[in-house]
């Protein structure tokens, strides 16, 4: 393949970082070719060339990424491979292929990588994970450690991994990310502060109104601003669109968070009422906005939409519901 030679190319020659973004440019357009691509992405871990292997490992990883089919594949390959590769720059592709492989069988070899001298392979630990939301002790001990790097964007990618990606809480996390909030390079903070606001963290509000006031805010602090639910935010969030953070304004406006709660009740009423032989109950995530309706037979409705839906009555909130369960019981039902 044309594209790899030349990636190789560049990969060999690269003096700057952005040399080796063009390499990747390359390698991704390459990906493209998903079978040719990943015939040549195992012949190439087999190379006596790092260089090679690099860029093999690279392909392969752009595959996992985008073929889920070829997770599998590409994990043994990358793990054989990582056994006995001594080169640096090969162990920055393998951490990046692994992580792209989305399986939780490549943590081992990626907390084996966190205590590399090199600071694009630590980069790419803490991009890669946890591979599970819910982090085993091991894996929140590596991103403490990462999320306390020299390195900006071993912090950076560690906080948001600490703070964001992994859905587990504890006196270590905390002050782990605590750490972090007047960290010098920008972004740590900044998720720093969303993680500690996801866990309802009150101490956390005049950080988050500092960043609503200076550094506006992303989609990603925003539904960590509604986990918070503070009044005090208000004033900030209105400075904003409404239909932007409306999910955050529901959430710290008391009236409308007591709008949605009377909703609730109310709808739980008129469900037993309409639908008196129904399972179903209310639910909330600790790290996420929101109440959700559950039924025991795993349909589940968002409750904020379907008040707005609804015009906010229960009554008629419960009619949707029962036409929806029809619906789907006519469905299923066998054809004539």
């Amino acid at each position: 393949m044309e594209l790899i030679a030349e990636a190789v190319e560049l990969a060999r020659n690269a003096t700057c970082p952005g040399d080796y973004d063009q390499a990747w440019e390359l390698v991704e357009k390459a990906a493209a070719d998903r079978d040719t691509a990943g015939e040549k992405g195992l012949a190439m871990l087999e190379s006596l060339d790092p260089v090679e292997r690099k860029i093999g490992c690279d392909l392969l990883g752009c595959l996992a990424e985008f073929h889920e089919s070829l997770r599998e594949t590409v994990l043994f390959a990358v793990l054989h491979l990582a056994g006995s590769e001594g080169d640096r720059a090969v162990h920055a592709s393998i951490a990046r292929a692994l992580g792209a492989t989305a399986d939780d069988r490549a943590t081992p070899e990626l907390l084996r990588l966190a205590g590399h001298p090199d600071e694009d392979v630590r980069e790419y630990v803490a991009w890669a994970l946890p591979m599970d939301p819910a982090a085993s002790d091991a894996v929140v001990e590596v991103l403490i450690r990462l999320s306390a790097d020299a390195a900006d964007e071993v912090r950076n990618w560690a906080t948001f991994a600490l703070g964001s990606r992994c859905q587990v809480d504890g006196k270590a996390i905390r002050e782990a990310l605590w750490a972090r909030v007047d960290d010098d390079f920008g972004e740590v903070g900044e998720e720093a502060v969303t993680g500690l606001a996801r866990r309802r963290d009150r101490r956390i509000v005049p950080y988050a109104a500092r960043l609503l006031d200076e550094a506006g805010a992303t989609d990603h602090m925003l539904t960590a601003i509604a986990c918070l639910g503070d009044p005090a935010l208000v004033p900030y969030l209105e400075e904003y669109d409404a239909e932007v953070v409306a999910e955050a304004l529901r959430e710290c406006d008391p009236q409308a968070r007591a709008a949605r709660d009377a909703f609730a009740a109310g709808l739980t009423e008129a469900l037993h009422a309409r639908l008196p032989g129904l399972g179903f109950g209310m639910c909330g995530d600790l790290y996420e906005p929101g109440i959700t309706l559950v039924l025991d037979e795993g349909r589940h409705w968002p409750l904020e939409p379907l008040l707005d839906r609804a015009g906010g009555d229960a009554s008629r909130a419960a009619e949707l519901i029962a036409g929806a369960l029809a619906k789907d019981a006519s469905a299923q039902e066998p054809r004539r």
